[in-house]
Order: C-alpha cells, then structure tokens, then sequence
C-alpha cells in the first residue's frame, strides 16, 4: 500500500500505459469545477444588481410617497385660499344652468 500512495504523490498514475483514463478524469473534474466557478460569478453579480435595483426601488417609491402627499395638499381648501391674494369665497347659492326651449328662435346649430 505504500507503494501505491508514493506512486501516487509522485504522479507515476499520469505516465503509466493506461494514463489517458487519469488525463480524462482530471481534464473533465477540471472543466466542471471552471463552469461551477463561473456560474458563481454570474450568480453574484446578478444578486448584486437585484440588490441594487432594489433598494432604488425603494428609494423612488419614498419619493413618490412624498410629492403624492405635497400634491394632497395643495389640492385642499386651506392650502389653496392663503396663496389666494383675494381669498377663496365660498357660493352661497348653487350654480345654475341655463336651458333654452325655443330651438327654431336660435337654430339647432347654435344650440348644445
């Protein structure tokens, strides 16, 4: 057995006659772990980005949060009558329409 495993650490398996079943051995261990390294790789990366997309996502949606709530008040009463220069006045009566019943008077055209 000794002489098996110094065999071994000296690489005599490699140039022996039937060495070609080793070299295939090692070149197709070789080729799986270089596809295993790379696929890593591109595993990082991509989790990299998704982290990065993530947190910009998060970053527009605060951004949205905050100019949605600007907006609100804006649209309100109060906000609207301090940048009026005259004030807002609230309707005492509702508004009114105005209906005209004689259509051949003032034409059908003229009239919606």
């Amino acid at each position: 057995m000794k002489t098996n495993v110094r065999d071994i650490l000296k690489g005599k398996f490699l140039v022996k006659e039937d060495a070609y079943r080793s070299w295939n051995f090692i070149v197709f261990i070789t080729i799986l772990s270089l596809i295993s390294i790379t696929s890593s790789h591109m595993m990082d990366r991509k989790i990299r980005e998704i982290t990065k997309i993530s947190e910009e996502i998060k970053e527009l949606k605060s951004e949205y949060a905050d100019i949605h709530s600007q907006c609100m008040k804006m649209q309100l009463a109060s906000f609207i009558r301090k940048k009026l220069v005259n004030g807002l006045k609230y309707l005492e009566s509702p508004p009114y329409e105005l209906v005209i019943k004689d259509k051949k008077k003032y034409g059908s055209d003229t009239i919606k």
